[in-house]
């Protein structure tokens, strides 16, 4: 049988640094990433390939995180969109939680990051929950 396929995460980050950080980290940790500097080209990222997962910063330039993740969750063309907000600020997290989201608070550690996306990844529907068990075997 062929190999199984990693979980993807998309970031979307309008700061490089960032980006790259958590890319880093979660592929590390045994995850595809791809990476998006702000919602329209996440939004083109997601059209083509639905991820697994996605961490999305809230202050995004041209549509915040918030209002482009209610326009995927929206589009029934696509499958259910598993989400983590991001942000520095506390109130903003406040309205991205309205879409019952985790956040994450930055700036916020590896561990951290790595516990949400863990979490929320395993909270998926099982069939797709399935490809997962390989990265819960190695922790």
């Amino acid at each position: 049988m062929g190999e199984e396929k990693r979980p993807t995460i998309l970031v979307v980050d309008d700061e490089t640094a960032v980006r790259e950080l958590l890319k880093l980290q979660l592929v590390g940790a045994g995850y595809d990433v791809k990476v998006a500097d702000d919602a329209i080209v996440a939004g083109r990222a997601v059209m083509a390939t639905p991820p697994d997962l996605m961490i999305v910063d809230v202050a995004l330039p041209y549509l915040d995180g918030v209002d482009f993740v209610a326009a995927m969750k929206a589009d029934t063309t696509l499958p259910p969109m598993t989400v983590v907000f991001m942000s520095g600020n506390s109130e903003v997290l406040e309205r991205a939680r309205t879409l019952g989201a985790p956040c994450l608070k930055k700036p916020f550690s590896g561990d951290d990051l790595l516990e949400v996306v863990r979490r929320e990844l395993m909270l998926r529907p099982p069939a797709r929950r399935a490809r997962l068990d390989y990265l819960s075997a190695s922790t």
